[in-house]
């Protein structure tokens, strides 16, 4: 290996760092939000005696419960960074390594994640 190919193993190494640190905060942010929903919904449906309004608090803690389920998603994603970075898999090539020039809007996101299609309800 030459001192060049080490020099970008080691700034792969760290994009892989700063994904997987930024996916482990996201899930904490995500988990203490959801929390807090929850904890205020509960409060709400102990505290009222209208059956509507304790239904929608109720649905508000079921809704809570995409967190879990998105975290386990995103887990998953953790594990297989983690796994490229342990076993060297990505070639500096394959990054993007420079820094994050714009964040993505709301739509750009949605079409990544639906593969292009146009997203429903807008």
């Amino acid at each position: 290996m030459k001192a060049g190919d080490a020099d970008e193993l080691k700034k792969v190494q760290a994009a892989l760092n700063r994904a997987v640190e930024t996916l482990e905060a996201a899930m904490r942010d995500q988990e203490v939000a959801a929390l807090r929903i929850v904890g205020l919904a509960e409060r709400i449906a102990e505290r009222t005696t209208d059956g509507p309004t304790r239904l929608q608090a109720e649905a508000v803690m079921e809704a809570c419960t995409f967190q879990d389920i998105a975290a386990q998603k995103i887990q998953k994603v953790v594990r297989l960074i983690k796994y490229l970075r342990d076993n060297d898999v990505v070639e500096p090539a394959d990054l993007p390594l420079g820094e994050v020039k714009r964040a993505l809007s709301r739509e750009e996101v949605a079409r990544l994640l639906t593969g292009g299609k146009p997203v429903v309800g807008r």
